[in-house]
């Protein structure tokens, strides 16, 4: 009676904390965009209207209207050009570019952009052999004639881990959404489907990493 009473706890208690905690950002992140961005807007309205002093939601509104915005850009050749000239002066300052520098690459992985995204998840053996853990594919490379494999396995969270090299035919490509597998290892294992299915590999050819300068 004791162990099912602890089990159905601990399983309402795995619902309920990501749903608190997802809500809890989502108001943490509008709070902090309408404070920034309400002073902007309210001083406008006030110009043009003097007899309203604040429209609830304005500064949440502008934000993402701002995000867009520089989405847009970024996404243009002018866009690109500019931002381009900008990373390369933060990348001479010193100190600053290596926290900006590793930041950009944490982000970069997961733009629907980025051609070295993660292309598949794959199982490898890791740390030895007959361990297997959960990677993702993120190009290939050719050494002495034959492909490798970019493997990269998260260690301790997923944004830090082990970068391989191995021999392609040794990554087992899995029939899963990239998504899935960050849910694996963010819940250590809990939202593991009963079998993993494989799949056929994905040509990679193109995409593989360019030869070192």
């Amino acid at each position: 009676m004791k162990k099912n009473l602890k089990n159905t706890f601990l399983a309402g208690l795995f619902v309920i904390v990501p749903l608190v905690v997802s809500v809890a950002l989502l108001v943490w992140f509008f709070q902090k965009a309408d404070n920034l961005f309400s002073p902007l807007v309210d001083g406008v309205v006030r110009r043009i209207s003097p007899g309203i002093s604040h429209i609830p939601g304005t500064g949440i509104l502008t934000g993402l209207v701002i995000i867009l915005v520089i989405g847009f850009f970024a996404r243009n050749v002018v866009g690109e050009r500019i931002l381009g000239a900008l990373d390369r002066f933060i990348n001479r300052i010193p100190w600053y570019r290596t926290i900006y520098s590793t930041l950009k690459q944490l982000t970069d992985a997961f733009s629907p952009d980025n051609i070295r995204s993660f292309k598949d998840v794959v199982l490898v053996d890791y740390p030895r052999e007959g361990c297997q853990a959960i990677g993702f594919l993120t190009g290939t490379v050719e050494r002495d004639g034959k492909i490798l494999a970019v493997v990269f396995v998260p260690t301790n969270h997923i944004y830090f881990g082990d970068v391989l090299f191995i021999p392609d035919e040794d990554a087992t490509r899995l029939n899963m959404p990239v998504e899935q597998a960050v849910r694996i290892l963010v819940s250590g294992g809990i939202a593991a489907p009963e079998r993993f299915l494989t799949r056929e590999k994905t040509d990679l050819t193109r995409q593989s990493v360019p030869p070192y300068p």
